[in-house]
């Protein structure tokens, strides 16, 4: 499981009241999910209703949904229960008041109902238990009163109370396995000779349909504003109703159940889709040049897969790989237009302009004390487009390098955050082929933060290792490698500032 330290929500302090968790501490713990400095996931909530959450899960690194996107509508319940039968109650649990029970979980990423990405992952948006997975018993709470199922997990793994929603996401991360074949139950023995070309298929087809799905979606979505775009309206139907109807799902073929009408992961998807760029690319390489597969091959139905609940489709890597690129030049061409945009606000004397100019200027107030700071500028005076130079700090690794970085900031600042080109030709950890920096602002709202960001970034010369953190794969390698590899890796940084 890819780097669960950085999957963290702060507990609830089990000594406060039924009301006082109710009315301030899963606030405060979301609230401390979206300010924490993890990349694993990310959530969405609407603050009057904190009980409907929207959830992102990068695929851990290491299995074959890595750094693929995964949406999760998390439920936290309220309330009681249907009864069983007419004036009868149920006799195993009569509240769904959370924590005392858990929240219901449905996946949305479906590619429109139509694809089981997992043995648990159902393309109804079902998540169902894998035997040994004592969270997943959640399945058993709602979908036991909808479908009388029969199936309540042994001892250790029901709910408790004190497990929380750090648990419900863990749990979830880990249904994105190493082998997902073998969490089908019967399914279970990586031995079984004849479960082992099986095993192998199966993985290859959980990599390639999360990528194309969420370049898919994030292609649609590129020509839509972000600022204006909202899901429409959450329906009246059960995750369990109607499973295959064309209204459950939006314009962008995405569900609709529990769907917060304030979510919108665009700017989330587009900025690691840019980081994780080399990633993808890679891996879909790797798929054409090991030719394991022909294009136009479909995917073998796997023992426990049936119509209606599969993960049907070809092996296509060459056009996978034409997608790949389409996807990386509309998003380029997207960046760049938000200065030509920003332009157009500023002669218009838009409150955006004007906010941004008076940032840039306090910014540079402050930073005219940083020795390292050689420039800081507007682009032609465009508020949406600033320069960085930034001169390597003595007896670092960047020591006597000019770095310049340009920062493109859109119109729609904060909903879409900025992207950051490094310019120079760096060979550094933190910037992709593409000049693509991946850093860490404490706050997303404030250019400030960014800034600060940015160069604590380049100032960091031993970062501890956090594998989605990387977006330069062969440096990141060297630099975490063994010690001949890491004398490799530090020359090249070297050789990359004298070019400068």
């Amino acid at each position: 499981m890819g780097d669960q330290c950085s999957l963290r929500l702060i507990r609830v302090c089990q000594a406060l009241s039924t009301t006082e968790l109710e009315l301030t501490s899963p606030c405060q713990e979301l609230h401390q999910v979206e300010r924490s400095e993890q990349f694993a996931f990310t959530v969405r909530y609407d603050e009057s209703n904190i009980r409907d959450i929207l959830a992102i899960i990068v695929g851990p690194p290491g299995t074959p949904y890595e750094l693929g996107f995964f949406e999760f509508s998390i439920k936290v319940p309220a309330g009681e229960i249907a009864v069983e039968s007419p004036g009868t109650p149920s006799t195993d649990h009569s509240s769904l008041d959370y924590p005392a029970n858990p929240p219901t979980v449905v996946i949305k990423t479906t590619n429109r109902g139509r694809t089981r990405f997992g043995p648990n992952l159902y393309a109804n948006g079902k998540v169902y238990p894998s035997w040994g997975q004592w969270f997943l018993y959640m399945s058993g709470i709602q979908h036991l009163a909808h479908h009388r199922r029969t199936w309540h997990g042994e001892r250790g793994e029901q709910w408790s109370p004190a497990q929380g929603l750090e648990s419900v996401l863990l749990s979830i991360q880990s249904l994105l396995s190493t082998n997902p074949y073998t969490l089908e139950p019967g399914y279970d023995d990586p031995n079984r000779a004849n479960d082992v070309e099986n095993m192998e298929t199966y993985k290859s087809k959980a990599m390639i349909a999360p990528l194309e799905q969420a370049f898919e979606n994030s292609s649609r979505r590129d020509r839509v504003q972000a600022a204006t775009e909202t899901f429409l309206p959450l329906l009246a139907h059960s995750a369990a109703d109607a499973v295959d109807s064309d209204d459950l799902y939006d314009e962008l073929g995405e569900r609709r159940d529990f769907s917060p009408s304030h979510a919108n992961f665009d700017d989330y998807y587009k900025r690691r889709f840019l980081w994780y760029f080399e990633h993808y690319q890679i891996a879909i390489d790797k798929g054409i040049t090991d030719e394991v597969r022909r294009p136009g091959d479909p995917f073998i139905t796997m023992p426990f897969e049936f119509p209606g609940n599969t993960m049907m489709g070809e092996w296509n890597y060459v056009g996978l790989r034409t997608r790949l690129l389409d996807l990386r030049d509309k998003l380029m061409e997207e960046t760049h237009r938000w200065p030509v945009e920003g332009m157009a606000l500023l002669e218009a004397d838009a409150g955006i302009a004007v906010k941004l100019k008076g940032q840039h200027a306090q910014i540079l107030a402050e930073l005219s004390a940083h020795t390292q700071i050689m420039d800081f500028s507007l682009v032609d005076e465009n508020p949406f487009l600033w320069q960085l130079i930034y001169a390597g700090r003595t007896e670092s690794r960047l020591e006597g390098g000019i770095i310049k970085i340009k920062i493109y900031i859109s119109p729609r600042h904060p909903i879409e955050q900025p992207r950051v080109f490094v310019e120079s030709p760096i060979y550094h950890i933190r910037v992709s082929r593409l000049g693509v920096l991946i850093y860490l602002p404490s706050h997303d709202e404030d250019i400030k933060h960014h800034i600060d960001g940015i160069i604590n970034t380049l100032e960091e010369d031993n970062p501890p290792f956090n594998p989605l953190m990387t977006v330069h794969p062969e440096a990141t390698a060297l630099c975490w490698g063994s010690e001949a590899e890491r004398r490799v890796y530090r020359r090249k940084v070297r050789a990359s500032l004298e070019e400068m």
